[in-house]
């Protein structure tokens, strides 16, 4: 399902302020904000009473009685997953130098557009998801995807699976974060969502691998900061990205371009000499073609 996981093929364009790409740039790491404190209040809402709805259809009449019993089960594990899981995001765009994105993202224009290579985000231990905006296709689409997920119970046929149940609501919820209201449809999302519990869980518990780097090695719960944003405290944790090699992320060739914005006081020379001085390399840096007074 285009819920669960996405391969971009196209540059993933993150619009940000001149300060925030220098911090890029020095620290080779992407923040992951707390999605509840997204711009859009009816972020994980939306989609939460979408999938209730479509679980709920599904239940009724393709797992009547007994035989549906797990999914009422489900149903209750994502009430609970909803309330002691938090779902960390780090936001790209597939919109290539637009001026709703430059107002809204760009520090008001003035600000950069950095073009991620796909590989660069490939290995950060987390679901990489294109957003699907609502549209009348919406309903059907969670049906399916609850149907997938009840067809998977069918083959295991152990109530008691924990891997089953895990991996089911992850997708659930997984699903639940991909669904954005189509008013913000002009942000052309992709984002990266990485899930963690709200308190950290004992050592010996499986749920408490958040997940694996490429070579094997387990996450385990991370202490989120903090930053401000205009009146709210948000919740945020950061990972580097680039290709992960020998132990370790290279972020060398992880962006291919960096746009200028319309009204940005860096000139493609500064942008240039800055992404050099930081060890990147095999990048193109432009003006926006962009313009507004």
């Amino acid at each position: 399902m285009a819920f669960l996981e996405y391969q971009p093929e196209k540059t993933l364009f993150q619009y940000c302020s001149p300060n925030a790409f220098f911090g890029i740039l020095q620290s080779k790491q992407l923040w992951f904000s707390d999605l509840a404190s997204a711009n859009d209040p009816r972020e994980i809402r939306l989609g939460y009473e979408h999938f209730i709805e479509a679980l709920n259809s599904v239940r009724q009449n393709e797992y009547r009685g007994e035989r549906g019993q797990f999914l009422s089960n489900l149903a209750g594990q994502l009430a609970t997953y909803h309330t002691i899981a938090r779902a960390y995001c780090c936001c790209f765009s597939l919109a290539v130098d637009e001026l709703p994105m430059w107002a809204a993202y760009g520090a008001d224009y003035g600000g950069l557009a950095i073009g991620f290579r796909p590989t660069a985000i490939f290995d950060i231990p987390a679901r990489v998801q294109k957003v699907v905006y609502l549209n009348e296709n919406t309903g059907d689409d969670f049906r399916k995807l609850v149907l997938e997920i009840a067809a998977l119970f069918d083959a295991t046929r152990d109530p008691d699976d924990l891997n089953y149940w895990i991996s089911a609501t992850v997708g659930a919820h997984t699903a639940v974060t991909a669904l954005k209201h189509t008013s913000w449809a002009y942000e052309r999302e992709v984002r990266v969502v990485y899930m963690q519990g709200i308190q950290q869980l004992d050592e010996e518990d499986i749920r408490a691998i958040a997940d694996y780097l490429p070579a094997g090695k387990s996450i385990r719960w991370i202490d989120p900061l903090e930053r401000t944003s205009g009146t709210k405290i948000v919740k945020y944790l950061h990972f580097p990205f680039g290709r992960f090699r020998e132990g370790a992320f290279d972020p060398s060739r992880a962006i291919e371009k960096v746009i200028v914005g319309p009204h940005c006081p860096l000139s493609q020379s500064d942008v240039t000499e800055a992404m050099r001085e930081h060890g990147f390399e095999n990048f193109e840096v432009t003006k926006s073609i962009c313009e507004i007074s």
